[in-house]
């Protein structure tokens, strides 16, 4: 066989071990968590966090998509990045912070992420929380009334659902990437769903999440939930179904 030949099999042979190696790599992030005080002013801790921690992967505390948490500008390098869809973000947060201050901190994040591109950091962007008919129906109906909501065994299902959708996510983006085996994850998750989603990914069985989520109502049954959540909403009782509880 010819010299050059056996080369060309070689560097085919190499390729295909270094092709398996990236496919069963097991990472080992280092997670940097951020919240997000929503408050009357600007809260720089995000926007801080992208340009000193240099993150591989940010998850943002966004609704996820119809296509699943995979943000757009993660299909393109770091000088073809869409930056006109970064200006209409920034736009949105504008509007959004005449009512709500602290929506002007996204700003801030944002702008740094772009420097990140712009030093051809490709830092990858993720929306990792529930749907957005979920997180609205959250929002119009328990947050206004936070703390006391606290109180209320809703609330609670609200947050198991909403943190069903951010475990999967996060254990799918984890599961599929491949670009370093000990990368920097910023989690941008307000701390109160941080924490349960790591009590979720311990993979706990149904016992266990009870107890953690509904540990604190007494009268609360696995067996009488459904009816309850049925009794109290609709909505939230089609959405409960889904995960089969």
């Amino acid at each position: 066989m010819a010299r050059g030949k056996l080369e060309l099999l070689k560097i085919a042979k190499n390729s295909r071990i270094e092709t398996s190696k990236k496919s069963i790599m097991k990472i080992s992030p280092k997670f940097i968590q951020k919240n997000c005080v929503e408050g009357n002013k600007v809260d720089m801790q995000q926007a801080n966090a992208v340009l000193k921690y240099k993150p591989d992967i940010v998850l943002f505390e966004y609704p996820t998509g119809k296509t699943g948490p995979d943000a757009i500008f993660n299909k393109y390098s770091t000088n073809k990045k869409p930056l006109k869809k970064v200006d209409g973000i920034i736009k949105n947060r504008k509007i959004s912070a005449k009512k709500y201050p602290y929506a002007e901190s996204d700003i801030f994040v944002w702008q740094n992420i772009k420097k990140l591109w712009s030093q051809d950091h490709n830092v990858l962007i993720f929306n990792i929380d529930a749907p957005d008919e979920l997180r609205r129906e959250y929002f119009e109906n328990l947050e206004p009334k936070y703390p006391q909501a606290r109180k209320d065994f809703l609330f609670w299902v609200y947050l198991y659902l909403r943190e069903i959708y951010m475990t999967k996510n996060m254990e799918k983006i984890l599961k599929s990437y491949s670009e370093k085996e000990n990368p920097t994850v910023a989690v941008f998750l307000q701390s109160i769903h941080w924490q349960h989603v790591q009590f979720l990914l311990t993979k706990p069985n149904k016992s266990k999440i009870w107890k953690y989520y509904f540990g604190r109502f007494p009268k609360l049954k696995p067996k009488t939930i459904d009816a309850e959540i049925k009794k109290r909403s609709l909505f939230l009782y089609r959405w409960w179904n889904k995960q089969n509880f």
